[in-house]
C-alpha cells in the first residue's frame, strides 16, 4: 500500500511541475520577443497609418479584382523611420488639423506558384497569394520587416500579375 501512496505522490508532484512548465516557459519566450520587436498598430492615432491596395489583373491587363486593407502594424524604433526615410515623399497632407507626411511604395508580383489539392476541382488553375504582406530592408543577407499589411488572402491564377501599393503617413 506504502507503493501506492508513494506513486501516486510522485505521479501529482510531476503533473504539478509539468503544469508550471507549461504555463512558465511560453510566457519568458513571450518576454523575450517584445523586448527585440514591439509592434504597434498602424491607426491615424498612432506615428504611423498605413493603407495597402492589391489590384489583380489578368495578362491581358483587364482588372480581376482590388483588395485594400487598413489593417497594419509598425516596428515600434529606429528602424521604421530608416525604412520610411527611403520611400519618395509625394506630398504633405493634413487631417484633422494634424499634419502628415505621404510616401508611396510600389511593387509587381506575378509568376505565382500554382498551390492546389488535386481532388478540389474549385481550385485547379488557381494559385494563392499569401494574407500578409510586408515592407522593410535587409542588411547582411537578413530581411527585417518594418511594416506589416493584412489585407484578405485573395486567389490568383497563374499568369496574373499583382500591382501592390503601399501608402504611408507619418505625423508631423
Amino acid at each position: 500500500m506504502d507503493k501506492i501512496t508513494l506513486s501516486m505522490n510522485v505521479s501529482i508532484i510531476c503533473m504539478l511541475f509539468f503544469t508550471f512548465l507549461i504555463g512558465v516557459i511560453p510566457t519568458s519566450f513571450a518576454e523575450e520577443e517584445n523586448d527585440m520587436f514591439l509592434w504597434n498598430r498602424a491607426t491615424l492615432d498612432s506615428d504611423y497609418f498605413v493603407h495597402f491596395q492589391a489590384q489583380v489583373r489578368d495578362i491581358d491587363g483587364s482588372l480581376v479584382s482590388v483588395i485594400e486593407t487598413f489593417h497594419a502594424e509598425y516596428l515600434s524604433d529606429s528602424r521604421t523611420e530608416l525604412v520610411f526615410s527611403q520611400l519618395p515623399l509625394k506630398q504633405v497632407v493634413e487631417i484633422s488639423n494634424q499634419k502628415y507626411e505621404v510616401k508611396q511604395f510600389g511593387q509587381i508580383e506575378k509568376d505565382f506558384e500554382i498551390k492546389f489539392d488535386p481532388l478540389d476541382y474549385q481550385q485547379q488553375g488557381y494559385g494563392y497569394t499569401a494574407g500578409a504582406y510586408n515592407l522593410g530592408y535587409e542588411y547582411d543577407g537578413l530581411y527585417t520587416a518594418v511594416f506589416n499589411a493584412y489585407p484578405p488572402i485573395f486567389l490568383v491564377k497563374d499568369d496574373y500579375i499583382v500591382t501592390i501599393q503601399w501608402t504611408i503617413l507619418k505625423k508631423i
